[in-house]
C-alpha cells in the first residue's frame, strides 16, 4: 500500500479546516451577546503597552493619522481612549486601522475584530430605540469603510 501525498489535497484539507474554524468562530460569536466592557477588557489584555500607559487625551481620528504607522500600541491606546469617553464610532475607526498594520499577531486581531463588533452592535441596538447620536456614528463608520 502506498499512499501519496499531494499539495492539491493538502491545500484542500486546509481550506476546509480553515472554513470550519471560520464557521466555529462565527456560531460562537453568535451565540452570546458581546459585551463592549468585556471585550475592551480583552483587547487591553491583547495589547498591554497599550492599556498599561497613563490615559491620554482623548484623540479623534483625524489626530492618530499624526502616530507612526507601525506603533499599533499607540492606536489601540487612541481607540481605548475613545471607548472611554463613549466615542464607539472613534474606536472603531481607529482598531479598524490597526487591523491593516503588520506584525499584529493573530491574537490581536480577534480582540480588535471583537472589540469592534460589541461596539457597534451597541451602536446598532441603540440606534434602533431612536438614538440620533448612535445613528450618525454608525454613518461615520460606513463612511470611513468607504475611504
Amino acid at each position: 500500500m502506498h499512499i501519496r501525498f499531494s499539495a492539491f489535497n493538502f491545500q484542500f484539507s486546509s481550506c476546509a479546516s480553515l472554513a470550519g474554524l471560520t464557521a466555529i468562530l462565527v456560531l460562537a460569536g453568535c451565540s452570546k451577546k458581546a459585551d463592549v466592557k468585556d471585550q475592551v477588557s480583552q483587547l487591553e489584555k491583547a495589547f498591554p503597552a497599550a492599556a498599561a500607559a497613563p490615559a491620554a487625551p482623548i484623540e479623534t481620528p483625524a489626530t492618530t493619522a499624526q502616530a507612526p504607522a507601525s506603533d499599533a500600541n499607540a492606536y489601540v491606546k487612541a481607540a481605548l481612549s475613545a471607548v472611554q469617553a463613549n466615542d464607539y464610532a472613534g474606536g472603531v475607526i481607529v482598531l479598524q486601522k490597526v487591523e491593516r498594520m503588520p506584525g499584529v499577531t493573530y491574537q490581536q486581531l480577534v480582540a480588535i475584530e471583537r472589540t469592534k463588533q460589541a461596539m457597534t452592535s451597541d451602536l446598532i441596538n441603540r440606534a434602533d430605540r431612536g438614538d440620533a447620536k448612535a445613528k450618525a456614528d454608525l454613518a461615520a463608520i460606513e463612511k470611513s469603510l468607504s475611504q
